[in-house]
Parts: C-alpha cells; sequence; structure tokens
C-alpha cells in the first residue's frame, strides 16, 4: 500500500502539481470532510441527540462526541502541546449540550489540520502513517460514524432534510 502511494504521489508531481498544491488540496479535502459532518450536526435538533439505532449503541449526541474523542485520543500521540488546550473527552453528561458539542467539535477540527499541515509540510509521520495516510484513516472512520448517526436518526422517526441527506455528497 505505501509503495503503491508513493508511485501515486511521484505520478502526481509528475503530471505537474507543485507541493504545495498537494498540500492545498489535502487540507481542502480536510475541510470538506468537516463541512459535511457540520452539515449533518445543523441537521439534528437538539431533541433528537438521544435518539439511538434499533440495534443499540452510541447515541446520536455520543456518536458525535467519539469523532471528538477519538481525534483527540489521537492528537495526544501526535501533538500533545496542543491537545493539552482542548477537553480530550467530550462525556454523556456535555454531549447532550448542543452547542458545547459543535464547538468542541470545531476546535478538534483546527486541530487536526493545523496538525495535518503541519505534517505535510515537514514530512513528518503520525504514529507510523503519513498525513494523508493518517487523514485518510479519520474520514473513514467519521464518515461511518456519520452513517450510524443517519441511521439512528432514521430508525427514531427523524430521517435528516434531502438537503442534509444529500447534501453530504455534494463534494
Amino acid at each position: 500500500m505505501k509503495a503503491i502511494l508513493t508511485m501515486g504521489l511521484m505520478l502526481i508531481f509528475n503530471l505537474g502539481f507543485a507541493q504545495t498544491d498537494i498540500i492545498e488540496d489535502v487540507l481542502a479535502t480536510w475541510d470538506k470532510h468537516v463541512e459535511m459532518s457540520h452539515l449533518l450536526l445543523k441537521g439534528v435538533k437538539p431533541d433528537f441527540l438521544k435518539d439511538k439505532s434499533s440495534s443499540g449503541g452510541r447515541n446520536v449526541a455520543d456518536q458525535f462526541a467519539h469523532i471528538h474523542n477519538v481525534r483527540m485520543l489521537w492528537m495526544s500521540q501526535i501533538n500533545s502541546e496542543e491537545f493539552k488546550k482542548l477537553d480530550d473527552v467530550i462525556d454523556e453528561k456535555e454531549s447532550l449540550q448542543y452547542d458545547y458539542l459543535e464547538k468542541s467539535l470545531q476546535s478538534s477540527d483546527k486541530l487536526i489540520r493545523a496538525t495535518l499541515e503541519e505534517g505535510l509540510k515537514n514530512n513528518t509521520k503520525f504514529v507510523g502513517m503519513t498525513p494523508i495516510s493518517f487523514m485518510g484513516y479519520l474520514i473513514s472512520h467519521e464518515s461511518h460514524t456519520r452513517g450510524q448517526i443517519m441511521l439512528a436518526l432514521k430508525q427514531s422517526g427523524h430521517p435528516m432534510p434531502p438537503q442534509v441527506a444529500f447534501g453530504i455528497w455534494e463534494w
């Protein structure tokens, strides 16, 4: 996998993309991913934060908190100084406070972005991952969690309106 990624990046550079263009594109990808998560959060009415899927698991609020908490777990190993400035674990009570949840996610959005940018510019690895593969892991994990959120809302009788359900695909 690593060799394929390296070959792919070499091909991109040979096609005329400068390193700064690649960095900007990677960060824009992260920004778009974050935008989709916030679109979903804004579509959730505060009363629906307690919704759960019929199979159980975390409620909607705790799913969003889980996104933040996993980010912060990684940041505790990668960017420990900046990590210390944020709430590293949103608990079950805090997750039900819509504004607190939104602000915490925005803070970890920015911390991840800054960490990715620094890693890309300095060719740094994070716990054995390149910044791009680390971002890929986060996007994969968080997209799965968004799917869990949408399922819980739908099964609870609160499906997202079309502008959200389809909007998360408008990249």
